[in-house]
């Protein structure tokens, strides 16, 4: 498993409208903000958390199905 180092956000399945680094998530988790993800009919909520490799990051909350797991979404290619 590696350590999420960003995010992308969007409606569209094939293309980003943001990109956040995992600090900038933090911040905007600190602030009321809400981050989810999405696979195989459920939504779950996303996470700070420590992977105790000395960084934080990100993690989704445990549910029936790894479909929406962020370990198991596709890279960002972003640019």
């Amino acid at each position: 498993m590696r350590p999420i180092t960003a995010v992308r956000t969007g409606t569209d399945t094939n293309s980003a409208s943001q990109r956040y680094t995992v600090q900038q998530v933090y911040d905007l988790m600190d602030s009321g903000n809400t981050f989810h993800t999405y696979g195989a009919g459920q939504r779950v909520n996303v996470h700070k958390w420590n992977c105790g490799c000395g960084a934080g990051t990100l993690r989704s909350s445990a549910d029936s199905t790894t479909a929406n797991n962020l370990d198991n979404l596709r890279i960002c290619r972003w640019k």
